[in-house]
């Protein structure tokens, strides 16, 4: 039990300090720097101006809520809270930007974070739109709108651990979903290991002047609920009829973006949506061959939509990518929009291909 805490609390620190380097900061800055900075090109540019964005208008802030891993059963496509002797902890967070003399926001901030493997400790995390590196990092964020950081491995094969990371900030609520997959020693395949979910409520207007990261709020500890919800049937029928309105790619190793609109919409793009949307629910909806399949199709804790694989690598596999879904109903300024994130990797090479945003109504 000692070594699976040990191993959350890293996983937990990693993600505390993935977050904040989706903003653009790789690393501690070092005392000596034997190469010089890479030069990104414009698409990277304009990916990491897109996040900082994203973070700037969706993701600063006071935050206070909780996070818990799951392990996933793979007979009922359930996740299972990993339960130990410690209590869970009131997650706490301040995301901000730093300002110049004349009160405008810098291109740099902090990520500050209490609570995180015991009460009272803090973690803070240095952000920057740009990062300072002297090689490719291995990790590529990318940013959605209104509210979405995404972090995933360039290539699962050259990690010795992948992490992917999706997080959806709301109006007043976040929602992040980390999975970790790990390849056991000596054997050819990479499996997916945990579920780290995380919930947390902005703190409103009238209480940032009194919010107190060294804390705990008991009432914040329960926004996360230990099972997934249970009206799986209400969430597919409630979202079956949505359109298509927006679509946003991302090729991921030129990281070249193209947005189509409503207007713009072909007939297979309005097909190639509807058939995300509805394999997607109709995964959800029947769980019968769960056992069988070769994913888990889930609606998780904190009311993410999820579909994603059971395993990275596998000594027996037909398939050439492995895609991973993930979607959230969104309540954004009063319109109620749907959201579906589709990952795709190459098995073959392991590299990332592409990350397709889905909106409909």
């Amino acid at each position: 039990k000692i070594l699976t805490m040990f191993g959350l609390v890293l996983l937990l620190l990693s993600i505390v300090v993935a977050i904040g380097q989706a903003a653009g900061q790789q690393s501690l800055p070092s005392s000596t720097t034997s190469s010089p900075p890479i030069v990104f090109t414009k698409n990277e540019l304009n990916e990491h101006n897109l996040v900082w964005k994203v973070m700037n208008k969706s993701c600063f802030g006071k935050w206070s809520g909780t996070l818990q891993s799951f392990r996933m059963n793979k007979s009922t496509n359930t996740p299972v809270c990993n339960d130990n002797d410690d209590e869970l902890l009131n997650f706490r967070l301040w995301a901000k930007a730093d300002t110049n003399r004349m009160g405008r926001k810098t291109d740099s901030g902090t990520w500050t974070v209490w609570n995180l493997q015991r009460k009272g400790d803090e973690f803070i995390v240095p952000l920057r739109r740009l990062p300072v590196v002297s090689s490719r990092p291995s990790q590529l964020k990318i940013g959605f709108q209104p509210g979405c950081v995404l972090r995933l491995p360039g290539n699962f094969r050259q990690v010795p651990r992948a992490l992917i990371e999706l997080g959806y900030w709301g109006i007043g609520m976040r929602r992040t979903v980390v999975l970790e997959y790990q390849m056991p020693d000596k054997q050819k395949r990479m499996e997916l290991k945990d579920v780290t979910l995380v919930m947390q409520r902005a703190v409103p207007w009238y209480k940032k002047a009194f919010f107190v990261g060294n804390t705990t709020v008991a009432h914040d500890i329960q926004i996360l609920p230990r099972k997934a919800p249970s009206n799986v049937e209400d969430v597919v029928k409630r979202n079956r009829a949505r359109k298509p309105i927006r679509i946003e790619r991302v090729e991921l190793q030129s990281m070249q973006r193209v947005v189509t609109t409503k207007a713009d919409m072909t007939d297979d793009d309005t097909r190639g949506a509807a058939e995300v949307l509805e394999s997607l629910l109709l995964r959800l909806g029947n769980n019968e061959c769960a056992a069988h399949s070769t994913s888990y199709d889930v609606v998780l804790p904190n009311g993410l939509l999820a579909s994603f694989p059971k395993e990275m690598l596998a000594k027996s596999s037909s398939s050439a990518t492995k895609t991973f879904v993930f979607a959230h109903e969104w309540k954004h300024f009063g319109q109620q929009t749907f959201q579906a994130l589709v990952i795709e990797f190459d098995v073959t090479t392991g590299e990332a291909i592409l990350a397709t945003m889905y909106s409909y109504k």
